[in-house]
């Protein structure tokens, strides 16, 4: 579980491919625990993948994924959830990719350990309205839970059973849960908890 909520923690990175290493921006499929988001069309046309993160390092502590991608139409329903996430795309080719496995923290993770279908998606948009109703609670769990040191108009954008998206002025934080939620309740539970 720490292998996956390390990547759950991320929703940006660095994807090399070929010799070019760009930062990459994406989100998970809810269906399948798919990494998806706008590309390059030299990203689609190479023929191996890695994503860095937080981003392209030797450190250890690093996570780099190998991933196999697959293009996706030109307006796809993923990318209404990216937008949500970050905003308008600069690239219009999307796509998503399955995680081959990952090396992290000097161990290889198989990558159908690393993704999964979220056990409680048809709630999350509730939960999400739920947060979003208190500004300055969520203000401060970005500060207390995420590590932040201020957040000028917090957003939660997703729930997942690992923990918060709250989208701020420039990045994506997670506020992660101390456990893992198996279904709408125990999500509800974990974040009336977050911060206490």
């Amino acid at each position: 579980m720490a292998a996956r909520a390390f990547l759950g923690a991320h929703k940006a990175g660095t994807l090399e491919f070929d010799d070019n290493f760009v930062p990459w921006k994406f989100v998970v499929d809810p269906a399948d625990g798919r990494l998806c988001g706008p590309v390059m069309v030299a990203a689609l046309l190479a023929s191996q993948h890695v994503l860095h993160l937080p981003e392209e390092t030797d450190d250890p502590g690093a996570m780099r994924v190998l991933l196999s991608p697959e293009q996706l139409g030109d307006d796809p329903p993923i990318a209404d959830r990216w937008s949500i996430y970050h905003g308008e795309p600069e690239d219009v080719r999307w796509a998503a990719v399955w995680v081959d496995f990952a090396k992290w923290d000097g161990v290889v993770v198989d990558g159908d350990a690393l993704m999964a279908a979220h056990p409680f998606a048809s709630e999350e948009a509730a939960l999400v309205r739920g947060l979003n109703a208190d500004t300055d609670r969520l203000r401060a769990l970005c500060v207390s839970v995420g590590g932040m040191r201020d957040v000028e108009s917090p957003l939660a954008v997703g729930v997942d059973s690992l923990g918060v998206d709250v989208r701020a002025r420039f990045d994506v934080v997670r506020l992660p849960f101390p456990e893992e939620a198996g279904d709408g309740e125990a999500a509800r539970r974990l974040i009336a908890g977050l911060g206490g």
